[in-house]
């Protein structure tokens, strides 16, 4: 997320856009996060728009491209197994394939962001808050729909149909967005200016990892799950058919 964040950040500045940041997002963060950590989000967030934003835009998409595509390249292997699919590409073509699809996932990642943050600039009450509370959650379950659906296209060896992004596919978003609300929850609660609540972040975080890893595996299996059962229901159904003729 801090590569994205850099990409946003020098994205705001090109565009002239820096009020954004300092009359929207900066009193959100101010408003959830304990004060030493707010002031070293802001000190950052403010060197990134003040100079060579350009650089440190570039320097965001590469970092986040690269490690998204590496993750990618780390899943083939174990959706190959989940799948039963035997890897037959060459290197090269898994490395860009890796980076193609890291690319269409950071983009729905910074999409789905980008709904959950931009829905704090609108300022409604009554039944119009609730509205578009729920609507940007819609729109950011849908984005990260949008990313695992990439991602069980492209990783596999074996092309999946999209049809198949089922009930996995959400259990994984559910999890995730589950997780990303805790970890927030944690952030804003902490306070940073003792020893263990420094240390507490760095473990949560390693823990918010592992739980969004966990949830994104047991989609996979549930999708992997429901197809071989989809497929066996599917010939016994032909076998049945032939037998009657």
């Amino acid at each position: 997320m801090v590569p994205l964040a850099l990409l946003a950040l020098a994205g705001l500045s090109l565009t002239g856009e820096r009020s954004v940041y300092t009359d929207h997002v900066a009193p959100t963060l101010q408003h959830h996060l304990s004060r030493d950590a707010f002031r070293i989000a802001n000190r950052t967030a403010t060197k990134v728009m003040a100079s060579r934003a350009l650089f440190w835009g570039t320097i965001g998409f590469l970092i986040a491209l690269w490690g998204v595509g590496a993750s990618l390249r780390a899943m083939m292997t174990p959706l190959n197994t989940t799948y039963g699919s035997r890897e037959t590409r060459s290197w090269l073509r898994r490395l860009l394939v890796s980076l193609a699809g890291g690319f269409a996932v950071v983009v729905c990642v910074f999409a789905a962001a980008a709904a959950v943050l931009g829905g704090r600039l609108l300022h409604v009450h009554g039944v119009a808050a609730v509205g578009v509370f729920l609507g940007r959650w819609l729109a950011a379950l849908t984005f990260l729909l949008a990313a695992i659906a990439v991602i069980l296209r492209a990783v596999p060896a074996k092309k999946r149909p999209f049809r198949w992004i089922t009930v996995g596919s959400l259990l994984s978003a559910a999890c995730w967005i589950a997780a990303t609300v805790g970890f927030g929850a944690y952030i804003s609660a902490v306070s940073y200016s003792s020893f263990y609540g420094g240390l507490g972040s760095v473990i949560l975080l390693l823990v918010y990892l592992h739980v969004a890893a966990i949830a994104f595996l047991l989609g996979v299996t549930v999708d992997a799950v429901l197809q071989k059962e989809e497929t066996r229901k599917h010939r016994r159904g032909r076998g049945r058919t032939r037998a009657g003729r």
